[in-house]
């Protein structure tokens, strides 16, 4: 199973991510990324507890509706998306998130609020499971076995190196690297729309290694974000163009630029 936050402007991101082999991330409060472990017997545990609640029997979208009179703030609304294995396919259930201050606004969900409630449990699994569903408890940080990059041209600011300066690792160019993302790729990342469809290659952690180590040598600032993925600027072609890379870290859960999420 996996839970996605998504903003009120972009991108989902992975709050809780479950595999039938007892990998067990979680996002926390500081956006890192931390691992744990099930036994077998913990991941029944997890999936009783998941499918139990009767919510992932079909797909559906949990909607909003106003109370009477109600007249909030317009503003964009955060969300949770929740992608279960109930046994015979995946199931996607997604549901508003609210701030407190608000819930005055909009008539009760049961939905919702047992939504909610799954997720706070979710990311806090050893408040609940015992003991005996773990076979690694404390929690250590996640380390990714690979990485998306993805790639858009754009007017870039700045001074950023050159591409041709790029003592580049692979063979394939990094104007050229990885495959076009379809316009229905579920693919998000926090990079502009480009002037040409993003690109998008799959790498392994050692070679994800390896291209962030070319960009540095050559002078581009990388920065990093909590949960591993870091990003890019180069230029490119005419002044004020460039290539900005970002580099996703997969989660257990993920293993190319073909998933659906």
């Amino acid at each position: 199973m996996r839970v996605d936050s998504l903003g009120e402007l972009c991108c989902p991101a992975p709050v809780v991510v479950a595999t039938v082999d007892g990998r067990f991330v979680t996002r926390a409060a500081d956006g890192t990324l931390v691992e744990r472990r099930l036994t077998a017997a913990g991941v029944q545990r997890l999936r009783d507890e998941v499918v139990g609640t009767g919510l992932f029997v079909s797909d559906r979208e949990v909607r909003l509706e106003l109370t009477p009179a109600a007249s909030p703030v317009p503003h964009g609304i955060s969300a949770r998306a929740f992608r279960v294995w109930n046994g015979a396919r995946t199931v996607t259930v997604s549901s508003p998130v609210l701030q407190q201050s608000e819930e005055v606004f909009y008539k009760p969900s049961p939905a919702r609020t047992q939504l909610d409630a799954l997720a706070a449990r979710l990311t806090a699994p050893d408040s609940w499971l015992p003991v005996t569903a773990w076979a690694v408890e404390a929690p250590r940080p996640y380390v990714a076995d690979g990485f998306r990059v993805v790639s858009s041209a754009e007017p870039v600011g700045g001074s950023p190196p050159d591409v041709d300066a790029i003592d580049w690792p692979f063979t394939t160019s990094i104007a050229d690297f990885g495959e076009p993302l379809g316009a229905t790729s579920q693919v998000f990342v926090p990079i502009g729309p480009g002037t040409r469809p993003l690109r998008c290659a799959a790498l392994d952690a050692n070679d994800a290694r390896s291209a962030r180590g070319a960009w540095e040598r050559a002078g581009a600032k990388v920065n990093d974000f909590p949960d591993g993925a870091f990003i890019t600027v180069l230029a490119w072609g005419a002044a004020g163009s460039g290539i900005v890379l970002f580099a996703q870290a997969l989660m257990p859960d993920q293993s190319s630029c073909g998933d659906s999420y």
